[in-house]
């Protein structure tokens, strides 16, 4: 009996992370493609929108960044975007006029309103090939795996290094590396 790519782990093509990030590719491309070519607006954009859909009151932009799993600089730019397109806007809270809510203008209601049966049936194309029990399976198992990852983040030890993503190395790798090094590395 063969293994399965789960079970065998051998190369970075049976890594599940790697797999689900195909997944990913391969079917946001096709949202990309509505979002952009049909309303002018990125998948970042329409997930905004998407995620304050619910909520008249609106939310804080921690609050969006926070449901989001993405920083407060990215969601920064993304609500000035859509602020700018004028399918958001802001509010300031009566009792701190430096804090905002984010709500949906009418227009971004429209734009949600047309766009999410279309995400709908591409989500539903993609799930087809699942039997109905399959499908439950796989919610159930994405849930596990969700938990599961939860607990490997918070058993990683609060000792190991932040990266520098700008040069693609650990913060304590450039502490302890020369002066004159780093400025040979530069292109």
């Amino acid at each position: 009996m063969s293994l399965s790519p789960s079970q065998r782990l051998a190369s970075v093509d049976d890594l599940l992370l790697y797999r689900l990030s195909h997944l990913t590719a391969a079917a946001g491309a096709v949202v990309v493609r509505l979002c952009e070519g049909g309303y002018g607006i990125t998948r970042r954009e329409w997930g905004l929108l998407a995620q304050l859909h619910g909520y008249p009151g609106g939310l804080l932009p921690s609050e969006l960044a926070e449901r989001m799993h993405r920083d407060r600089a990215r969601t920064s730019r993304t609500i000035t975007a859509l602020l700018g397109k004028q399918l958001i806007e802001r509010t300031a809270l009566p009792h701190d006029r430096r804090s905002v809510r984010v709500s949906l203008t009418p227009e971004g209601q429209v734009l949600y309103a047309q766009l999410m049966p279309q995400i709908q049936a591409i989500n539903s194309q993609i799930l087809s090939v699942l039997s109905h029990e399959e499908a439950a399976s796989l919610d159930d198992a994405l849930e596990r795996l969700r938990v599961q990852a939860l607990a490997v983040q918070a058993s990683m030890s609060p000792d190991l290094p932040k990266a520098d993503r700008r040069r693609g190395r650990t913060a304590s790798a450039l502490a302890a590396k020369p002066k004159q090094a780093l400025t040979r590395d530069r292109p």
